[in-house]
C-alpha cells in the first residue's frame, strides 16, 4: 500500500492479502517496497489509494493491475477490530462507510482478501516494488519474520489468526 504521502486522516486506501487461494490457503503474496527510501525493502500488502468517484473495490482493482500486473478475485474484508478501528468520517465518500484500519500518515486502510483470478498467476513487481515474495503460511511466525511496515503488523496478525493458524 502506498502511504508516502501526507494526507488528512479521512484519506482511504485500499490494500489486499492476495493468497494462492481462498480456500485452504498455503501462500501470501508479500511486496518489498521501493521507496520512499525509509521505507525501501519493507513489506506491505499492495494496494494503493481510493481516487475521486471509485468505490473502495474498484480502486483495490485498478491499484493491483497497475502496480503489479494482477488481476483478482476478492474474498471477505478483513475488518479491523474494536481497539484498533479507524471510523469512516462524517459525509465521507461513498463506498467509505466502513470503519478501517490505521495506516501511516493519517490514512485509514481497508483490506480485503483476494486470490489471483487466473490459478498460478504470480503478479510482478514494478516501479512501487523491489520484489514480490508468495511467503509460506506455515509456520504462521514465517509472515511476521519479514521487514513490515509498522501499520501492516496488525493486519498481518488478524489475518493469521482469520485463517485460523
Amino acid at each position: 500500500m502506498s502511504g508516502s504521502d501526507t494526507a488528512g486522516p479521512s484519506r482511504l486506501v485500499v490494500a489486499a492479502a492476495v493468497l494462492d487461494r481462498l480456500e485452504h490457503p498455503t501462500t501470501l503474496l508479500c511486496a518489498a517496497r521501493s521507496y520512499p527510501p525509509e521505507h525501501a525493502g519493507q513489506y506491505e500488502l499492495p494496494g494503493g489509494k481510493v481516487e475521486p468517484a471509485e468505490t473502495p473495490r474498484q480502486a483495490l482493482a485498478r491499484e493491483l493491475d497497475e502496480e503489479i500486473g494482477l488481476r483478482v478475485r476478492l474474498g471477505s474484508e478483513l475488518v479491523a477490530p474494536g481497539d484498533l478501528a479507524v471510523p469512516a468520517p462524517p459525509g465521507g465518500a461513498p463506498g467509505d462507510e466502513a470503519p478501517a484500519w490505521p495506516a501511516m500518515h493519517g490514512f485509514r486502510m481497508r483490506v480485503w482478501l483476494a486470490e489471483p483470478a487466473r490459478l498460478g498467476d504470480r503478479g510482478r513487481a514494478g516501479a512501487d516494488h523491489q520484489r514480490l515474495e508468495w511467503v509460506s503460511l506455515d509456520p504462521p511466525d514465517r509472515l511476521r519474520q519479514l521487514a513490515w511496515l509498522e501499520a501492516d503488523l496488525p493486519i498481518i496478525d488478524a489475518l493469521v489468526a482469520a485463517l485460523g493458524r
